[in-house]
């Protein structure tokens, strides 16, 4: 459990903790997005990166930190697919509300 220091109250649990981050960082989904796309087809990171944006590294270099352009985001969105809805939600099917 994580305790605010300055009221010493516990306001998250470690899950909560945890699902907050998930949520708001969206580099930390999108590389969750790609490790279950190399786990689902068998391939590695280094390959998935070659195939996309033609960089055996780029996993490694955003998982460590770096930066990418809105047009390989793209690129690899289209691969592993869009992001899901943030409140896990399915979409709403088509229609009148």
């Amino acid at each position: 459990m994580f305790i605010a220091p300055s009221t010493g109250i516990c306001p998250l649990t470690r899950w909560d903790f945890d699902h907050y981050n998930l949520r708001m960082n969206p580099i930390t989904a999108l590389l969750s997005r790609i490790e279950c796309y190399c786990a689902a087809r068998g391939i590695s990171e280094s390959t998935f990166g070659r195939y996309v944006v033609n960089d055996g590294k780029f996993v490694a270099r955003i998982r460590s930190g770096g930066s990418m352009t809105l047009k390989t985001l793209e690129r690899v969105e289209a691969v592993v697919g869009p992001a899901p809805d943030p409140g896990g939600r399915p979409p709403r099917p088509p229609g009148p509300p």
